[in-house]
């Protein structure tokens, strides 16, 4: 009962937030910075709610942000890369775009790295909650696979206040196509990102994985033009149908094939840090 009570807070906190922010913010792009802090003010707010005094830090301790996960950041960059640059490479195939490589500055590569690492920071404030907190709690309700979808499910949901209210989040093609398109794609992407946290208990490797893609949806928005109105919208980035392809066919072969999510979910009711005595 605890679990579920932790999981309907969380989730009704966050979506009433995102909420909040696409009404009382629709056409400031502030909005996006706000909603990545959600998840993790709403795991605060639940840190001085919910969980009993002594079971704090544990709780936070949980989510991993002392352990750097480094055997799990090769598979946090290489994957999310080839995934999405393989959607642009897909639109330029059947000509949903044009390559416009002039688009670049001459510092695109300086560019490249600050865009690589200082976001990553920024993106902890998402997969704090989703992946350090949200998951490991449907985990202990279902199985590892099951929660895994399930997590990205609701982290996609997540986004739909900004797609179908707001004006500067997934703008491109008709919101009847792109919003249910993203909520898949971030619900498949979310094995992923479940299999990172679950292969290094830190939310690290999945920050740098979700970074990635996003790195790689900004660069081919700017490298790659779309021939005409939004098609490129429909075949690459966040709402494409090749992004989505390409995700499914990861998840199913992390949800088939992996060994991480063969064993069950450790529990996570923090336990309290005990006194030392003399």
């Amino acid at each position: 009962m605890k679990t579920t009570r932790e999981i309907v807070a969380y989730l009704t906190i966050a979506y009433l937030l995102a909420l909040a922010i696409a009404l009382g913010l629709p056409h400031a792009h502030l909005n996006l910075l706000l909603s990545v802090m959600v998840p993790t003010v709403t795991v605060g707010i639940l840190t001085f709610t919910v969980t009993p005094r002594g079971s704090r830090r544990a709780l936070w301790r949980g989510i991993g942000l002392s352990r750097a996960g480094f055997r799990s950041w090769p598979a946090a960059v290489v994957v999310p890369l080839l995934l999405c640059g393989g959607a642009y490479g897909t639109a330029l195939l059947v000509g949903a775009g044009t390559l416009h490589l002039g688009r670049f500055s001459a510092g695109w590569l300086v560019d490249l790295v600050i865009a690589l690492v200082v976001p990553t920071a920024i993106i902890l404030g998402e997969e704090i909650g989703w992946r350090g907190y949200l998951l490991p709690r449907f985990q202990q309700l279902t199985g590892r696979r099951r929660a895994a979808v399930v997590t990205g499910f609701a982290h996609g949901c997540f986004h739909l206040p900004l797609i179908l209210i707001a004006t500067t989040y997934d703008t491109g093609g008709a919101r009847w196509i792109v919003a249910p398109c993203a909520v898949l794609t971030i619900t498949a992407a979310g094995v992923l990102y479940a299999w990172l946290w679950d292969r290094s208990k830190t939310v690290w490797p999945v920050a740098i994985a979700h970074n990635v893609a996003n790195t790689v949806f900004d660069l081919g928005a700017s490298a790659v033009v779309a021939t005409s109105g939004s098609s490129l919208a429909y075949v690459a980035g966040e709402t494409g149908f090749a992004t989505l392809g390409a995700c499914a066919v990861m998840a199913l072969v992390l949800l088939r094939w992996s060994r991480v999510w063969r064993t069950p979910a450790a529990s996570t009711e923090p336990q309290p840090v005990q006194a030392v005595r003399a």
